[in-house]
């Protein structure tokens, strides 16, 4: 059976699988590769690493514009509590990021990506 989705409920669908990934980081430990996907996809991120001790996701994103030579890399920190909010605040209307948000959702929720259906 497909879900059928418009960027609305794309979008607060995705802020559901965030708190539920907050809530799995604050009780494993440990953040969901799922959930360094959607952050690397959403920031163009070289790397994303939650820092057990302050609770925190690093975020390393390339500043160079070309390679030449050794990247620039800036290391963004951001409280657990807030990567929900950074992550929305970040959404992508676009037709491949739309899909890709759809591929997340049915991966948590046990579809089939092809029957996420965006409109």
């Amino acid at each position: 059976m497909a879900a059928y989705f418009n960027t609305n409920q794309l979008r607060s669908s995705l802020q559901e699988l965030l708190r539920m990934y907050i809530l799995e980081c604050k009780e494993c430990n440990e953040l969901s590769q799922d959930c360094i996907d959607l952050i690397r996809h959403n920031f163009l991120a070289e790397f994303v690493v939650y820092n057990k001790k302050d609770q925190t996701i690093e975020v390393g994103i390339n500043e160079e514009e070309r390679f030449d030579g050794y990247p620039n890399i800036k290391v963004y920190t951001f409280p657990l509590e807030e990567i929900g909010k950074k992550v929305d605040y970040s959404f992508k209307n676009n037709s491949e990021d739309l899909e890709f948000y759809g591929k997340m959702i049915a991966r948590k929720k046990g579809l089939k990506s092809s029957s996420i259906i965006v409109m």
